[in-house]
């Protein structure tokens, strides 16, 4: 299988491409269902800590729509279950969801996350050194309306399916 890399590459640098590519295929063509699992790394920072809250943690490989949502230790800073769903977004592109069932957000919905998904990693669109190349994004919720807990969640491996 390849990476779709377009139609006007010649043989040549396609077989380089996909020599280094992560990806098995991204036949998006059928559907996210073809996405065996993704891993992620959480980062989360808690502002209600006096002393501060500042963690990362690598996940478990998650499968998509799974009904048994992983629990995740983020550090001391939080822990819950993290569900994950995939969805079309067009021929190219999946939408990649995440619902992080957080134990510090107590009277707000829990933390959710979209991170729009080519199947691969990030190419360097700048020099800059603080541009990602880790698919992710990222949110804020708040703890009882006042101390606000920051959620970053990035792909950093996944899976594609048979």
């Amino acid at each position: 299988m390849f990476c779709r890399v377009g139609q006007s590459v010649g043989l040549i640098f396609l077989g380089i491409f996909v020599s280094q590519c992560r990806c098995q295929h991204l036949d998006f063509g059928k559907g996210p269902q073809k996405l065996a699992w993704l891993q992620f790394l959480v980062v989360v920072n808690d502002t209600w800590d006096p002393d501060g809250c500042i963690a990362t943690v690598k996940t478990p490989q998650i499968i998509p729509g799974s009904k048994h949502a992983p629990n995740i230790m983020v550090g001391s800073c939080d822990q819950g279950g993290l569900e994950l769903s995939v969805s079309q977004l067009n021929a190219t592109t999946v939408n990649v969801h995440l619902l992080f069932h957080s134990s510090v957000i107590e009277d707000a919905s829990p933390p959710t996350c979209d991170i729009p998904w080519k199947g691969g990693y990030l190419t360097p669109t700048t020099t800059s050194a603080k541009e990602s190349l880790l698919p992710g994004c990222f949110t804020a919720e708040s703890r009882e309306g006042y101390h606000m807990t920051y959620y970053w969640f990035y792909i950093i491996d996944w899976m594609w399916g048979a």
